[in-house]
């Protein structure tokens, strides 16, 4: 039977929503239905009964209500990172599928354990990074090669908001980290699917509002990798409160240079003329649609599987060193200021 066909006689996977009433989780839930149906969403918001009805599906304030009541393969997650681990071992304790934002863990430790709990249901966890699904990050993976030994890179990633960090995300105990966490977790994703774990890294924690260095939630960080067995070394720079919107990661090899921005990657030629490029007019939504789709039809493969939780816990074991190295480097100074 040709593939097409297949796909059109393949069951729709039943989705319950957890957490579909934030930014996020409404902008997934049109893209959820063009691909499965979904039987129930869990979200305890007050606007949560009314957003349901208006999607026609049933509505449960508490996860363990749906799983008494709800009949679903898999569950689509996006709560604020605190509840990332209850709620997605709670899933595969009763045999379901996840697939949630980022971060897959915010620890090695706990990123270790829920890969245990995935494997022992034998259940997908995958998780949501539309840039493995965007044509220019596609084309920058498919032709690093070509650029020769890569030797340096630079990664930008700002935001340009006018006002302090709002909702979860400036709460310590549920965002559990600041831009490193949250907006970081992209770039050293893309980072991963191209090279190999930076041994050493150095990081520059800053913050512009008072109220989130009192909450250890770095406005700002910057940090330097290197690669001594390779001589690679790179920067990142990740903000949320700079003066224009812009992302944009260079790629610097012996034989020419990888440029990816909003829309457009360029593959350079020693000295800079340009090679070849992509060049991507699509809106975000496409991304998020091919992403989607692709994680509810590969639920059951365990290959695919295996590959997304070793990158995913490679990604995790970054960040996790980062702020394991910060916090013991305040507890040194702490300690020579006693």
């Amino acid at each position: 039977m040709p593939e097409d066909e297949w796909k059109n006689e393949r069951p729709r996977p039943r989705v319950l929503v957890v957490g579909f009433v934030g930014h996020q989780g409404k902008e997934y839930l049109p893209i959820v239905r063009e691909n499965a149906d979904i039987v129930g969403g869990v979200d305890p918001a007050p606007a949560a009964p009314t957003l349901a009805a208006e999607w026609g599906f049933p509505h449960y304030e508490l996860l363990g209500e749906a799983l008494e009541k709800a009949d679903f393969d898999a569950a689509l997650v996006t709560v604020p990172h605190s509840e990332h681990f209850p709620v997605c071992a709670k899933l595969l304790a009763h045999g379901r599928h996840v697939i949630k934002e980022k971060p897959f863990a915010v620890t090695e430790q706990e990123a270790r354990h829920l890969m245990h709990l995935a494997q022992r249901a034998d259940r997908s966890v995958y998780t949501l990074l539309q840039r493995n699904f965007n044509p220019v990050f596609q084309f920058a993976q498919e032709n690093l090669a070509r650029i020769g030994d890569a030797y340096w890179f630079s990664y930008d990633y700002h935001f340009n908001l006018a006002d302090p960090t709002t909702g979860w995300r400036a709460s310590r105990e549920q965002a559990m980290g600041g831009v490193l966490l949250d907006m970081g977790y992209h770039l050293i994703d893309v980072l991963s699917g191209m090279f190999p774990e930076p041994p050493r890294v150095h990081s520059a924690f800053v913050h512009h509002y008072q109220e989130m260095r009192e909450r250890r939630l770095e406005d700002l960080v910057s940090l330097m990798c290197s690669y001594p067995a390779t001589g690679l070394a790179g920067s990142l720079r990740i903000s949320r409160h700079n003066y224009e919107k812009i992302e944009h990661l260079c790629v610097l090899g012996t034989k020419g240079a990888l440029s990816v921005g909003p829309g457009v990657a360029v593959l350079h030629s020693t000295g800079g003329p340009p090679l070849e490029r992509c060049v991507w007019k699509g809106p975000k939504s496409d991304a998020v649609r091919s992403m989607i789709a692709h994680h509810l039809g590969h639920l059951e493969d365990r290959y695919y599987r295996q590959d997304h939780f070793q990158r995913q816990l490679a990604t995790v074991r970054v960040i996790d060193g980062i702020y394991r190295d910060r916090l013991r480097e305040q507890d040194e100074l702490a300690e020579q200021c006693a």
